[in-house]
C-alpha cells in the first residue's frame, strides 16, 4: 500500500499510528480482567495458549516491529519490505504449514519446528519479497530489481528460515527474523 501514501514526513507518522494504536490495544488487553471479560476477544485471537500474558510476547513484539519498520523504512526501503515479508509471510506460513503438514517431519535439532514449515517459510517469503519489491518498483517507489534478485531473495529467505529455527528462549523470532533479513538485505541487495 506504500504507493498510496504521500512521501511527506507527516504521512509516515500518520501511517505509524496504526501499529502504535494496536500496541496500545494489546497492552490494554494484557491487563488482568476487571470482571467484565474486557479484552477476552483479543486474547483469543492473538494468543496460541489463551493466556493473557502471552499478548505481551510475540504479538506485542510483532506490532512493535511493524511500528519500527513504518517509522524507519517508509516508502523507499527494500530493506523494510523484505524484513516484513520474512516476518509476516515467512514466519506466518511456517506456523500454518508446520501445524498442518509438519507432524512427521520435525527437525532433530528443533523438535518444535518442521521441515514443512521451513519450506513454506522459504517459498512464501521469497515470493512475497519478490512480488512486493517488483510491485513497488512498478510504482516508482523503489529502483528496479537486478536480474539476480530472485536468487538473492531466495538465499535471504533460506537464512531467515534458519534463524527462525533458533530456540525462542534466546530471542523472539519476531525480532530475530526481521533483523536478520535487514542485515542480509544490506549485504546482498544494497
Amino acid at each position: 500500500v506504500w504507493p498510496f501514501f504521500s512521501s511527506a514526513a507527516s504521512a509516515r507518522l500518520l501511517a505509524s499510528a496504526v501499529p502504535a494504536l494496536n500496541a496500545v490495544r494489546l497492552l490494554l488487553a494484557a491487563r488482568p480482567p476487571d470482571g467484565g471479560g474486557a479484552g477476552d476477544g483479543i486474547v483469543a485471537a492473538v494468543s496460541r495458549s489463551g493466556e493473557r500474558g502471552e499478548i505481551l510476547k510475540g504479538p506485542f513484539i510483532y506490532v512493535l516491529v511493524l511500528l519500527a519498520a513504518t517509522l524507519l523504512c517508509w516508502r523507499d526501503s527494500p530493506v523494510g519490505v523484505v524484513a516484513l515479508c520474512q516476518m509476516a509471510v515467512g514466519d506466518g506460513l511456517a506456523d500454518i504449514a508446520g501445524r498442518r503438514f509438519g507432524k512427521n517431519n520435525k527437525w532433530p535439532f528443533a523438535p518444535s519446528k518442521s521441515v514443512a514449515g521451513s519450506l513454506a517459510f522459504v517459498l512464501g517469503a521469497t515470493a512475497a519479497s519478490l512480488g512486493l519489491l517488483s510491485w513497488l518498483g512498478v510504482w516508482g517507489c523503489l529502483s528496479p530489481l537486478p536480474a539476480d534478485a530472485p536468487a538473492r531473495l531466495l538465499l535471504i529467505s533460506v537464512m531467515c528460515a534458519s534463524v527462525e529455527l533458533l530456540p525462542t528462549q534466546l530471542v523472539d523470532d519476531n525480532v530475530s527474523v526481521p533483523l536478520a533479513a535487514a542485515a542480509l538485505m544490506l549485504l546482498l541487495l544494497p
